[in-house]
């Protein structure tokens, strides 16, 4: 499992890599599979908030509804998804990119492209 630091960290390196024009605003929290507002993707389910850095427009990853009514509101991100990308297994996250309307499915980004097949520094947490 992964700590919120951690999943926080590993989001901004993928969209850094598949997304560049969005960014991590806020903290990182996991989700409880017993509250009806958050929208889970199974056990160990994280929720954030996207910003498009020209647009300023916002994506809720795990959160069903809230405050931002110019947001769009997706189901949130598995750690499984965040532990294979930490073992550059892209696949999986930029699947996920492609349902949030990250990125256009088919679409690399030149520094996808470029990436190099390193393990990533972060630590598990059990």
């Amino acid at each position: 499992m992964l700590l919120p630091e951690q999943v926080q960290r590993l989001v901004e390196l993928a969209l850094a890599e598949f997304a560049p024009e969005w960014e991590v605003t806020g903290l990182c929290s996991e989700l409880s599979l017993h509250n009806p507002d958050h929208w889970v993707s199974g056990l160990g389910t994280f929720g954030l908030i996207l910003r498009n850095r020209q647009s300023r427009s916002a994506k809720v990853l795990g959160w069903r509804s809230g405050d931002f009514r110019s947001a769009t509101y997706h189901r949130g991100i598995s750690y499984r998804v965040l532990e294979a990308y930490a073992d550059r297994i892209t696949d999986p996250i930029r699947r996920y990119f492609e349902e949030i309307g990250l990125v256009m499915p088919g679409r690399v980004s030149p520094r996808g492209a470029q990436a190099t097949a390193v393990r990533s520094s972060i630590n598990y947490a059990g």
